[in-house]
């Protein structure tokens, strides 16, 4: 992509000069991969969640984008609205879920992954990383399931409890967290 930028007002005629746009780092591509499953979710596209998930397996970046699903949640978390939004997406979470995907294993996936996106900060990485490993030995299509199904009702009960449309949000969640991991 070429961006053309002028030199002043003081010059006759612009001059165009590429500007470089930078790839996006891994922690984008497991963000984007983990966003994009969600979305597809939230539209009720199972079919698409499925080739998304199935796409993430060929690739071998399960381990990426399970990695980055605490701090998806992390952040719809610390979005819903006190007192107690963030408790009750987290209670409620193994209803709907059992209720969406029908698949205890997932939901239990999914409750441990609330858990490290709630820890303090000084031993989020660690949290993290015991997850990514437990999570993982279930099988990377099962820990794909449960990353996304756990992202997918943060960001639908997120944007719920804030009146936000949660597709729209979820683009503007994953530029962050894509900048910040």
């Amino acid at each position: 992509m070429v961006l053309t930028y002028f030199l002043g007002p003081m010059c006759r005629k612009g001059k165009e000069m590429p500007i470089p746009v930078p790839e996006p780092t891994d922690a984008a591509r497991a963000v984007g991969a983990l966003i994009a499953p969600v979305v597809a979710c939230l539209r009720d596209d199972d079919e698409g969640v499925r080739i998304l998930l199935a796409d993430a397996c060929e690739r071998g970046s399960a381990s990426a984008v399970v990695h980055a699903a605490p701090a998806i949640a992390r952040v719809y978390l610390r979005l819903a609205p006190p007192p107690a939004g963030s408790d009750d997406i987290v209670r409620q979470f193994p209803a709907a879920a059992i209720e969406r995907f029908g698949d205890p294993e997932l939901v239990t996936l999914g409750v441990e992954c609330l858990h490290v996106a709630r820890v303090p900060d000084p031993v989020e990485g660690i949290a993290r990383a015991v997850f990514v490993d437990d999570a993982l030995s279930h099988g990377d299509l099962q820990a794909l399931e449960s990353a996304v199904a756990t992202c997918w009702w943060c960001a639908l009960q997120s944007a719920h409890l804030r009146n936000v449309d949660p597709i729209a949000e979820a683009a503007a969640i994953c530029r962050y967290v894509a900048r910040v991991a």
